[in-house]
């Protein structure tokens, strides 16, 4: 069943007041439909968890890490720490989150963590906000290489030039490379195959592209989408997680797109395409350009 017929489907089963609003949202990986105050009713399809990488590559934060992610480490955008640290890696931009503790300095197993119902993990900036906390936000946990990996996607992370680290008691302070404080570049509209689709934003940082659309009645989800750089090479999305593409429905009846794409600036160009697709295989082209 396509996702036109699914949101029909849907629609007919919810009620809700006139003064309330409600987010339809179709996943990549699950179609729920978010709470709100006053909703009658509610139904979830939900297939939980994260998409892991089929690749065989070897990559710095494991199996889960994004193929953006990757491109970024292999042009030496990660910061490694020292003998004496319980960190052995991490990297951060505003769209991800990686860090690799090194599983013989804090005394704790992937079983333990993954069955703890407290917060072990806290990491703030130097403004006291929480940028991480293990049970709130880990997309992913995993143990590779005697390393414990956390990886964490969002729609922004709030960066500063330290991260300040408590892992169970256990206190550091991180040194954030001023490359990592903030690299987003924007990307304009230079034209779109579909004027009723709004651009709203897209950005690119070290680790991954996004774009926003609104508007955008009849598009759906295609194994075909892609940007496409000026010199012909495509980049998929990252699907790594629920929060990494969406398509929603809010209350005023918008249909509303983002994606994540595996485009880094390292080998971005000043002009892309990006290919999206409508229910009836219909092709949207749109071009961007700084």
């Amino acid at each position: 069943m396509d996702n036109k017929k699914i949101l029909e489907k849907v629609q007919m089963k919810i009620a809700i007041s006139n003064s309330k609003e409600e987010d339809i949202v179709l996943n990549k990986n699950k179609m729920s439909i978010k709470k709100g105050i006053g909703i009658a009713a509610c139904i979830i399809l939900s297939t939980t968890g994260v998409v892991f990488a089929t690749s065989n590559l070897i990559k710095k934060f494991g199996g889960n890490s994004s193929d953006g992610v990757q491109t970024a480490v292999e042009n030496g955008y990660v910061q490694e720490l020292s003998e004496n640290s319980i960190i052995d890696s991490f990297l951060i931009d505003n769209y991800n989150f990686y860090i690799a503790f090194k599983a013989d300095k804090i005394n704790k197993n992937i079983n333990e963590l993954r069955s703890m119902e407290k917060n072990i993990l806290t990491i703030k900036n130097e403004k006291g906000e929480i940028i991480f906390q293990d049970n709130k936000d880990a997309y992913g946990l995993n143990e590779e290489d005697n390393k414990i990996i956390y990886t964490a996607t969002a729609k922004e992370f709030p960066i500063s030039s330290k991260l300040f680290v408590n892992f169970d008691g256990i206190q550091e302070v991180l040194d954030v490379p001023s490359n990592m404080q903030n690299n987003i570049e924007e990307y304009k509209l230079k034209s779109i195959s579909d004027e009723n689709i709004e651009f709203e934003k897209a950005y690119l940082s070290s680790t991954a592209f996004k774009i926003y659309l609104s508007n955008c009645n009849g598009i759906a989800w295609n194994d075909k989408e892609c940007v496409e750089t000026a010199d012909g090479n495509k980049f998929y999305p990252a699907h790594r997680s629920d929060g990494d593409g969406e398509i929603s429905i809010a209350g005023d009846g918008i249909v509303r797109y983002y994606n994540t794409f595996n485009l880094t600036r390292f080998d971005a160009t000043d002009t892309l395409i990006i290919h999206l697709f409508k229910n009836d295989g219909s092709e949207i082209a749109i071009e961007l350009t700084k």
